[in-house]
């Protein structure tokens, strides 16, 4: 077991995987956080308000002999490459103006208050003199000892999916993650929805969607037909469309059942090719959305198909809460307890498209934010009417806590949009 006095600092033991000759002090701070550390990067007290501010957010003046800290100044960013980071705070001191890098610069650059001389640590701790800085190893950024990184390394073993953001969609499409997964999601829906299918999505889509009898409705990117079949049998009119192998299932069990379904093998960003001008009366699609390459072009061929004053429908993962934009780990990574869920949210403007591998299926998303959905539905003359983000009730959680309690009663996975086609 390791002896608690002698642990050491995260940011000498992270700098010495750098820079090989970097001493490593011990921790003599903050032994119970994930970043022990030693006197050289603890906190140093600014010399205007007094605060004792993190090393990575002060500035030493050597000619005023004073520390100014983020709080009292308005600081710049640096961008430059050293250590684990790859910028810096550039802090003008408040008294003579003079601009000084953050601490933790100062240090790779030799210019601490300690390396120079112009402090005496009063600790026992050994000072780093950069005489070889250009040799540190080089690395990716940010450096997985860091910020969201390190506490994803920390909780890694418990995560359940490996996300890839991809510079394009070239070597691998949708369709191609769907087929592959086509048995996976038959299995699933034979034997039933999952959760939250069964009690956040499917309930919500009926409900905005609010099917009836003899109507005609589009069911979009309907993947083995399980929304189809339902609407059918309330004695709607349904048509299905999908590019997949997923509907192929869907096909045979009509080929059986005779609902009077029409399946399409097709693509949903060409559905003026399979149908005519103002065919549906409403069109809905089921967490597919942000599946689909081209949301414009998508909402472009909706409106088309689409009757005047008709209903589009569609619901998708968050864009906010769930993944790729938020990710959640839990520490202790084998806990079954939701309050040790840890959710990082990061990367919500990165549109790449994004593979999401998980234990049995895969994802692949177009990631978007909501205004991207908002104006793209503006522009083609498809008016939001409602949105919903369904919030787990009293009785889900009492009846499905390791589900919902401090997990779906806290943030919406799932977000609803229901718009009207309006003349212009």
């Amino acid at each position: 077991m390791t002896n608690p006095e002698y642990i050491q600092c995260f940011y000498c033991s992270e700098y010495s995987k750098i820079t090989s000759d970097y001493p490593v002090n011990f921790a003599a701070q903050d032994k119970e956080n994930f970043t022990p550390r030693c006197f050289l990067h603890w906190k140093y007290k600014c010399s205007y308000c007094e605060k004792e501010v993190h090393f990575n957010g002060v500035s030493w003046c050597s000619d005023c002999k004073t520390f100014t800290c983020l709080n009292c100044v308005e600081e710049k960013m640096v961008r430059k490459k050293f250590l684990i980071y790859d910028y810096y705070y550039d802090i003008p001191c408040k008294e003579c103006g003079k601009r000084n890098p953050g601490l933790d610069f100062a240090e790779y650059d030799g210019k601490h208050p300690y390396q120079i001389g112009d402090l005496v640590p009063t600790e026992d701790i050994v000072i780093w003199m950069p005489i070889y800085p250009d040799k540190a190893v080089s690395h990716s950024f940010p450096h997985p000892a860091w910020g969201s990184e390190r506490i994803q390394e920390l909780g890694k073993l418990g995560k359940s999916w490996k996300i890839k953001r991809l510079d394009s969609a070239n070597e691998i499409t949708p369709k191609d993650v769907w087929d592959a997964n086509a048995p996976e999601w038959e299995k699933i829906w034979l034997e039933g929805a999952d959760f939250y299918h069964e009690h956040f999505i499917l309930p919500e889509v009926i409900n905005m969607l609010d099917p009836q009898k003899e109507e005609r409705i589009l069911d979009l990117a309907c993947g083995e037909g399980h929304l189809s079949r339902y609407l059918a049998d309330k004695g709607v009119i349904v048509s299905g469309i999908d590019f997949s192998d997923t509907i192929d299932y869907g096909i045979e069990k009509e080929k059986k059942e005779k609902r009077g379904i029409e399946y399409i093998k097709g693509d949903a960003l060409k559905l003026s090719d399979y149908f005519d001008k103002e065919t549906f009366d409403k069109v809905v699609s089921n967490m597919a959305v942000m599946d689909i390459s081209n949301h414009e072009k998508l909402f472009q061929e909706i409106s088309k198909v689409l009757k005047e004053n008709g209903i589009f429908v569609f619901s998708i993962t968050h864009p906010c809460f769930a993944v790729p934009t938020t990710e959640s780990i839990k520490i202790p990574n084998d806990s079954q307890r939701n309050e040790d869920r840890i959710r990082i949210a990061k990367d919500y403007f990165d549109n790449r498209p994004t593979l999401v591998e998980g234990s049995s299926i895969s994802y692949f998303y177009y990631p978007r934010t909501i205004s991207e959905y908002v104006n793209s539905l503006q522009k083609e003359s498809l008016m939001i009417t409602e949105m919903s983000e369904p919030k787990a009730s009293d009785e889900l959680i009492e009846n499905f806590p390791r589900h919902t309690y401090l997990d779906m009663d806290s943030v919406s996975y799932f977000l609803f949009v229901k718009a009207k086609k309006i003349s212009r």
